[in-house]
């Protein structure tokens, strides 16, 4: 039986996808070259115009592939995971987190060519993920609304920025002699501020 002609389109697009990540990981949206990804992909540039209708369209793309697959690995590590165990959960997220590096490394670098996140990553990914994580913290653990918000979004920021490091780093930055232990300080001091995070009701300053 023949493969579907729409089976065969969606694998051509996956296959842009995967390498484009990657790709405005390391160079950000406009220094990522059509051309470079087009060719890394093995097809001409003009595809990535048919199937995304252009870089914008293509980079979108990547970003909502990158949240897919962070999303569907942690819901698959913290199946049956009890939240309140901050050590383990923030092992699970982290390894989660450093199992996608690239696509992490692709949103870290929105920020730091724009100052912000684009309009398409905060509307469709960003803001509703961190109400869905509010939601689920305050109502597991019981603390105020702000309270839970403000321990999502202090997490978020703080593990993205160690998970795009290399090892040699982390372990130059920790002084310590391992991989291993390097990402066990890491850990330690997630779970450690998110008890902090979680100790007293957050106050703004009078």
């Amino acid at each position: 039986m023949a493969r579907p002609a729409q089976a065969d389109s969606a694998a051509t697009a996956q296959r842009i996808i995967d390498v484009a990540i990657p790709l405005f990981a390391r160079d950000g949206y406009l220094g990522a070259a059509t051309r470079e990804i087009a060719a890394a992909a093995g097809l001409n540039v003009a595809n990535i115009s048919h199937y995304f209708g252009g870089k914008r369209g293509l980079y979108e793309a990547s970003v909502d592939t990158v949240y897919k697959r962070l999303g569907d690995r942690a819901a698959a590590a913290m199946a049956g995971m009890v939240l309140v165990d901050l050590d383990e959960v923030m092992s699970r997220l982290y390894a989660v987190a450093r199992a996608e590096r690239d696509g992490v490394r692709l949103l870290v670098r929105e920020i730091l060519d724009n100052g912000h996140l684009t309009l398409h990553t905060t509307t469709k990914h960003f803001l509703p993920e961190i109400e869905n994580a509010t939601r689920m913290t305050a109502a597991l653990l019981g603390v105020p609304t702000e309270q839970a918000r403000t321990a999502a979004v202090t997490i978020g920021y703080l593990m993205s920025r160690f998970v795009i490091q290399d090892d040699r780093s982390l372990v130059s930055a920790f002084g310590v002699r391992s991989a291993k232990e390097a990402h066990a300080r890491v850990v330690a001091t997630l779970a450690n501020t998110g008890r902090a995070l979680f100790a007293a009701p957050a106050r703004e300053k009078e």
